[in-house]
């Protein structure tokens, strides 16, 4: 149930998402960006935390070694084009705008009880989160912690600065809430079922489908009672050039990028992987959240993968070869050779009828069932 439960920041993974907002403000995918190890933007220091500088680079280099400094600056020119500091809850907000086509922020409708909605870090965010909280912080910023000042004064004069900035103007989306939601970190959170949702829908070319677990309803002689046809969430509306860059870009992650250690060896040439990795970092003490994105093959989607492992380190090295092992036992790979007969699946695909059932309940398995899908769908 932790793949529609809980929500976390999703790091790396959600780049896709500002990508795509980038493409439809009309900055150019296939354009060069700087790369630079850091970023320093008012009393801000941003730096790469996957990835290292890498100079002048192209867009898609950037997905593929996950330059964060990439991202940051198309999100700082987005952000002064929205009007900046003097911007209203009003004005425009590219990324997550982006982010709500993919149906983040809400739940996905899978037939499943209690799920999340996630949360998308944002201007409406930002408001109704002062809202619910600026009573709590103005009081704060009056009384000034009097107990924690009785055992640490500096502290004490911390949180109360904190709380009186809040209290004044915690509903404006900063420069730092910006850069921080382009790379999947600050207050955005998603389930890894909406983050393969996403996934798929860049996969199939835009179009959001509703998760669902339950194919049909059968009684026991036989009889469909209730069959569920895939049922269509949304589209993307955003250009198409900026869908079709992504799938030509993250195949690129696989072969040359962040994920190309956990797929080494793997036969990419008959099953091509897209995948963007993430290490989505806590605060505190804990180890990152780590991110695997993926769907297969890249060429003619029909598998979107997601895996997440809370305090699980770098999206490479912890969930990258689980992804992997799930690939392989969908396409029946063992080493660099492919047989669908190894599959997991009957007839190495997914079945796309009901089964039949026999009166006394023993299903009946055709030779040759199951036809695959020619996208991803969540079903």
């Amino acid at each position: 149930g932790g793949y529609i439960l809980s929500a976390y920041a999703p790091g790396s993974t959600y780049k896709v998402i500002s990508t795509v907002a980038a493409g439809k403000e009309g900055f150019s995918l296939y354009g060069d960006y700087n790369c630079p190890r850091k970023l320093k933007l008012g009393t801000q220091t941003f730096r790469n935390y996957e990835s290292a500088g890498y100079g002048r680079i192209p867009l898609r280099r950037a997905i593929e070694v996950s330059c964060n400094t990439v991202f940051y600056g198309l999100a700082d020119q987005m952000w002064e084009r929205a009007g900046g500091d003097t911007a209203t809850v009003a004005s425009p907000d590219p990324i997550a705008e982006a982010a709500r086509m993919f149906g983040l922020g809400e739940p996905t409708g899978i037939d499943l009880p209690e799920e999340s909605a996630g949360r998308v870090a944002g201007r409406e965010f930002k408001v109704a989160n002062w809202e619910a909280k600026k009573d709590t912080w103005c009081r704060n910023a009056v009384e000034g912690y009097p107990e924690t000042r009785k055992r640490d004064p500096q502290l004490a004069d911390y949180f109360t600065a904190l709380d009186k900035e809040n209290c004044a103007d915690g509903f404006r989306w900063r420069e730092g809430d910006a850069l921080n939601a382009a790379i999947g970190q600050g207050d955005t959170a998603v389930t890894p079922l909406q983050m393969a949702m996403a996934y798929a829908a860049i996969a199939n070319g835009g179009t959001v489908y509703e998760p669902r677990l339950i194919k049909g309803v059968i009684s026991g002689d036989g009889t469909v009672v209730e069959e569920f046809t895939p049922v269509i969430k949304s589209t993307v509306k955003a250009p198409r050039s900026a869908l079709r860059f992504l799938r030509e870009a993250l195949p690129g992650v696989t072969t040359d990028g962040s994920a190309r250690v956990p797929f080494a060896g793997f036969p990419l040439d008959a099953i091509p992987v897209a995948s963007k990795t993430g290490s989505a970092q806590v605060t505190g003490s804990k180890v990152s959240t780590s991110w695997f994105a993926a769907y297969a093959p890249a060429d003619k989607p029909r598998y979107a993968v997601v895996m997440m492992v809370t305090q699980g380190g770098t999206g490479s090295k912890t969930s990258g070869p689980g992804v992997r092992a799930i690939f392989e036992a969908l396409f029946g790979v063992d080493g660099s050779d492919v047989d669908p007969r190894r599959s997991v699946l009957y007839d190495g695909r997914p079945q796309v009828d009901l089964p039949r059932v026999r009166p006394d309940g023993t299903p009946v398995i055709p030779r040759g069932a199951g036809t695959g899908l020619p996208d991803a769908r969540g079903e």
